[in-house]
């Protein structure tokens, strides 16, 4: 048998255009879905608990991808025990489409 591995978590979202708005849905609409990624990435947290990020793309933005990255814990990286400064994040990192990560450490030879 071979030995266990670690890895990070990553979780994803897209939203097709023209598709009728799914229930899963936030209520700011399609155009938003990345909304749903901290919580995705909570989801997934024991897959890494030292960092987490996400890159998100809009069509209506100057760089069509943009991404946001700390350490810390999804609470912590997403400032989601303060309403305010998740809220202010997630406006400037909407999009329809979004991936994001959570960062398991390793250390040796691989």
């Amino acid at each position: 048998m071979s030995e266990l591995h670690h890895e990070c978590g990553i979780a994803a979202i897209y939203h097709l255009p023209g598709a009728e708005p799914s229930p899963l849905c936030p209520e700011q609409g399609p155009h938003e879905i990345s909304r749903l990624l901290p919580r995705m990435l909570q989801d997934i947290q024991n897959r890494g608990q030292l960092a987490a990020g996400i890159t998100t793309y809009s069509p209506d933005r100057a760089n069509l991808l943009d991404t946001y990255k700390d350490v810390g814990t999804v609470a912590e990286v997403f400032r989601l025990s303060h309403r305010g400064k998740s809220e202010a994040l997630m406006d400037e990192y909407a999009g329809r489409a979004g991936i994001g990560h959570v960062r398991y450490a390793t250390c040796g030879k691989e």
